[in-house]
């Protein structure tokens, strides 16, 4: 055998080996369990219209919920890495689990955001829609979920239901 040959099968088995070790390294995948405050609401409880709360389940929550659906490539290292890590950051951002423990201040500010997003359409990202195709808004999608963000923002602050302790 060749030395190129000899170098090209030691390169393809440090990769095998490397690909192997990076599996010994987990990704954090949570779905924490449903919170319940000291009146009984749940915290999971976004108080919208179930056709926007459909499309929010549909095309947000994946990312922006403790109820995120782990693929199968989600547990394969280096990519789990990185659906744990955008999953987290969705969170920080948003986290619809946690909705009614906002104050309705930082809800109101949330909501601005999803507003802003909706308009340059950038939730939810491309990569995201090329693997979850039914993630996409449509138009009219687009359009109930940018009319009831604009009639929550609307409302008076003591038409929000008040948050105990949280952000």
């Amino acid at each position: 055998m060749r030395r190129s040959g000899r170098i090209g099968i030691l390169a393809a088995g440090a990769v095998i080996a490397a690909f192997g070790m990076m599996q010994l390294i987990p990704a954090k995948r949570t779905n924490p369990a449903i919170a319940i405050d000291s009146n009984g609401v749940n915290a999971r409880d976004i108080a919208a219209p179930s056709e926007i709360e459909a499309t929010l389940r549909r095309a947000c929550y994946d990312c922006h919920s403790d109820e995120t659906h782990w693929p199968w490539y989600s547990a394969i290292a280096p990519v789990s890495w990185l659906v744990a890590h955008h999953v987290d950051l969705g969170r920080k951002e948003i986290d619809f689990s946690e909705w009614q423990s906002y104050y309705p201040q930082t809800r109101r500010r949330k909501l601005e955001w999803i507003g802003r997003a909706l308009r340059e359409e950038v939730m939810p990202p491309w990569p995201y829609r090329l693997m979850h195709p039914r993630a996409r808004l449509s138009n009219e999608d687009r359009a109930a979920l940018e009319q009831w963000v604009a009639a929550e923002v609307e409302r008076p602050r003591d038409g929000m239901a008040t948050a105990p302790d949280r952000q």
